[in-house]
This record gives structure tokens, sequence and C-alpha cells, in this order.
């Protein structure tokens, strides 16, 4: 018996299963795990051969290339460490509506002092303008639930030792704000001139939206961290 799994970002459940439509009667059968857009994807054959599960496995992942970020079973914020530690940079991160969710996972994992500064909960206008830096003027013409806002929030990370941020700001409802959907995201990450926003329109209770951020906030990490973010 062949058995493998990868893992993806970003996609629901019934969109992952439409994209493994096409190869349920290849002589493969699939399992799928996802949480909040983090999802796992197991593969299993009795009657392929090795050559043949390798062929199809590559067709597989061609109907994921943006979305996947592990060949083995390993969870994001582990990645995230393993990656920053790879690449000897050191992490900061500010919070709007993911309220410290993003730097409590990663403090989670054994070691990660070394790599994480620093996370700082910035969830009022008026701390990411005192406490980072973002102007006035940039909360005033486009509001704190915006990429100009995200990009600043990231600036006003990289400091002294710190050569990496990321920011999550956005609406996790109930209600509307600043005439802004429920649901609207803004991630930002990187440093220097290279600070990339994406906007995200996730759907869900006030739980599902922020932990679907801290999920997405973790993938463009990796991808920032693996040097093919430019792809997304």
């Amino acid at each position: 018996m062949i058995d493998e799994c990868f893992k993806v970002c970003g996609l629901e459940r019934d969109e992952i299963i439409r994209r493994l439509e096409p190869f349920f009667d290849k002589g493969i059968t699939f399992g799928v795990e996802e949480n909040y857009l983090d999802a796992k994807i197991t593969m299993a054959s009795l009657s392929l051969k090795p050559i043949e599960f390798q062929i199809l496995k590559t067709d597989i992942y061609s109907q994921f290339e943006d979305n996947v970020y592990s060949a083995v079973d390993i969870q994001l914020k582990d990645l995230v460490a393993k990656l920053l530690k790879l690449n000897c940079r050191v992490l900061a991160a500010a919070e709007s509506l993911t309220g410290g969710m993003l730097s409590s996972e990663l403090c989670s994992v054994s070691g990660i002092s070394e790599n994480f500064y620093e996370g700082i909960v910035c969830y009022n206008s008026r701390s990411k303008h005192e406490r980072l830096g973002v102007s006035k003027d940039t909360l005033a013409d486009y509001g704190a639930v915006s990429k100009e806002t995200a990009c600043e929030m990231v600036k006003g990370l990289i400091k002294g030792s710190v050569d990496i941020g990321v920011a999550t700001t956005g609406l996790a409802g109930p209600t509307a704000d600043e005439g802004k959907p429920v649901g609207l995201v803004y991630i930002a990450v990187g440093a220097g001139d290279f600070i990339p926003v994406f906007e995200q329109h996730f759907s869900g209770t006030r739980e599902d939206i922020r932990r679907k951020t801290v999920n997405m906030a973790f993938f463009y990490l990796v991808r920032y961290l693996k040097g093919n973010i430019l792809r997304l």
C-alpha cells in the first residue's frame, strides 16, 4: 500500500474536494481534514505501482500549486518556526483583529524565542499610531482596515534585531465598520521596501474569521521565507 499526504492552505474543504474529483477513479483514495483554511490531504492506493502513483501525484499537486506549503505532515506554526531558524530571521507581529492569536500560536513552539521578538496587540486605531507609527493621515484617509495601514504596521515593527514583520487588520464582525464588510482582512508580511499586502474576504463567525486570518498569515510567512511569495 502507498500512503502519502501533503498540506495546503487557503481553500475551503468543498473547493479541495472539487479539485480532487478528476482523480477519484484513478486508483487513489483521498482523505481531507480542513480547519480554518488549513488542510491535510491524504492519498492512498492499493493497486497503483509506485511510478504510477508518483505520476498521478504530480498531476494532483498541479491542482493546488499555489496553495501547497508542505509535502509532509507539519503544522503551519512549526514550519514558520523552522524557516525562521533556517533563514536566521527575527520576526515581530502586529495584530489587530487577531488579538494575539498569532503570537500565542508561535509561542507554543519550543525554542521560538530565538526567532520571535515580540507580538503587539494594537487593536485600537490610536494604538496603531502611538505604538507602531501608523500615520494619522493614513488612518483618516484609508481607515484602520486597509492595505495602507497593514503595510505601515509592518514598517513600525522593523527595528533593532527585528528583520521581518507580519501584521493583521480586519473586520471580524458581527457588525460592519468604516463602510467595509465583515470578513474583510488585510495581511502584510515583509520588511524594507518589499512588504506585500494581501486582501482576503472571509466568511463565518467572528471566531472563524480570526482563526482563518492567523492561518493565512502563517501561510504568507512560509511563502515569504521560502522566497516564492511573488507568485501569489
